[in-house]
């Protein structure tokens, strides 16, 4: 509640539109008519990305209106519109009645009050929010004054945490693109060999060699090797999690499975006892492969945890991070195929499938010289990750405590300021 004691019931504050899903015969995927949201498969982290649209909608949202996974298991998930979309009946948009700044108040608002709003639901196997239970929802809403000044000091944390995550996703890209030249394409060895200029700086161009020799992997690089995934690499697959429960008024940790890789630690999160293997314990930096149902290769930066079964923490005492983690993403693609075209309801892989995928292994002074490099990168990557996650839990924690007038508005404020 408020510092002036003041709730609003979210209907009264802010427009609810609930989708409603057009005629199946007017949807396409060749961009014509307007693109077309119907769930969270569409979400991405902050923006969705329509693959349907559809020539007769029905519902739309605008831009900046929230958009509200309302049915299913991903109930209360939310993203922002970057621009007007067709919706529909798995989405519900939402906008304060009084302006874009108020709109993000209210998000802020839902997510920090979310599990009361899915108490709310309807429906045993699908649950499902109405209009009703948005309209009734209650929020603390205190004077204009103070909800700008909040939504300030919160954007500001939002805005830094964007900017590592950016910051992240562009050090990813740079990293990805540099191991794909330089060990799966070979480009300076191809240069060197036709006489072309590498485009490197000398003391690592005079690392490359100049010619190919055959391999089990075809022509690689004279004088690299060629080694499986599971020689470069260890993959140490996770606990059956709910044989180690918590005890009760004893410290535990949350159970890292494929939902986390994807969504990071939530309240939904399960809770495991911190006596397991130490093996087994996850901590920030670690790679992370699932490699059951959702196949995806992640530096994992979400805080210590425990790893659950069906995931794998890739460790090596003999090859750098950069190297097993960028060499394990490069299999991906074919890890993912091979799951598809098993006949089961979970695809997965098999461990002689990391004994059949294959990499060309650089001698030890390319590897060193690479680590300069792509090693930084990744640390770089690593870091932002981590302040992106402690000011997210700067923000989470600011939140209610903005709202209740625990912490006044000046010293928010500084707060925000200082941990930035």
């Amino acid at each position: 509640m408020a510092n002036d004691g003041q709730v609003m019931p979210l209907g009264d504050v802010a427009h609810i539109v609930m989708g409603l899903s057009p005629k199946g015969d007017t949807y396409n995927n060749d961009g014509v008519g307007e693109p077309l949201l119907n769930g969270p498969t569409e979400f991405g982290a902050i923006y969705p990305s329509a693959t349907l649209y559809t020539t007769d909608p029905s519902r739309f949202s605008e831009p900046g209106d929230i958009l509200f996974c309302v049915r299913g298991s991903t109930t209360g998930r939310m993203n922002w519109a970057d621009r007007r979309y067709a919706i529909g009946r798995g989405i519900a948009a939402v906008r304060a009645k009084t302006g874009s700044t108020d709109t993000y108040y209210v998000y802020s608002c839902i997510a920090h009050y979310l599990d009361r709003l899915l108490a709310l639901t309807s429906g045993s196997v699908f649950p499902s929010l109405s209009t009703g239970h948005f309209n009734s929802f209650e929020i603390p809403w205190p004077a204009n004054h103070r909800r700008g000044a909040i939504v300030h000091i919160l954007r500001s944390l939002d805005d830094k945490i964007e900017l590592n995550r950016r910051m992240s996703r562009t050090l990813e890209k740079m990293a990805a693109a540099i191991f794909k030249s330089w060990f799966i394409d070979f480009d300076p060895v191809h240069a060197k060999a036709e006489g072309r200029d590498t485009n490197l700086p000398a003391e690592v161009s005079d690392l490359f060699p100049s010619s190919f020799e055959d391999s089990e992997l075809g022509p690689i690089p004279k004088g690299w090797d060629v080694k499986p995934l599971d020689k470069v690499a260890d993959y140490l697959n996770g606990l059956a999690c709910q044989k180690h429960p918590p005890v009760e008024g004893q410290k535990s940790l949350p159970v890292i499975k494929i939902r986390e890789l994807r969504q990071g630690i939530t309240n939904s999160t399960d809770r495991a006892s911190v006596d397991v293997p130490p093996k087994y314990i996850v901590e920030d930096g670690d790679v992370l492969f699932s490699w059951s149902g959702s196949l995806l290769v992640s530096i994992w930066c979400g805080g210590r945890g425990v790893l659950n079964q069906h995931v794998f923490k890739v460790t090596s005492a003999s090859f750098p991070k950069w190297y097993f983690y960028q060499a394990t993403k490069h299999h991906l693609d074919e890890f993912q195929r091979i799951a598809s075209d098993k006949a089961t309801t979970m695809g997965h892989i098999k461990r002689h499938h990391l004994t059949d995928a294959k990499m060309a292994i650089p001698d030890e002074k390319l590897m060193a010289k690479s680590t300069e490099v792509l090693g930084t990168m990744l640390d770089r990557r690593i870091n932002a990750l981590k302040q992106a996650r402690i000011l997210a839990l700067t923000r989470d924690t600011l939140l209610p405590k903005l709202l209740s007038g625990e912490i006044e508005l000046p010293a928010g404020e500084e707060l925000a300021e200082e941990v930035s």
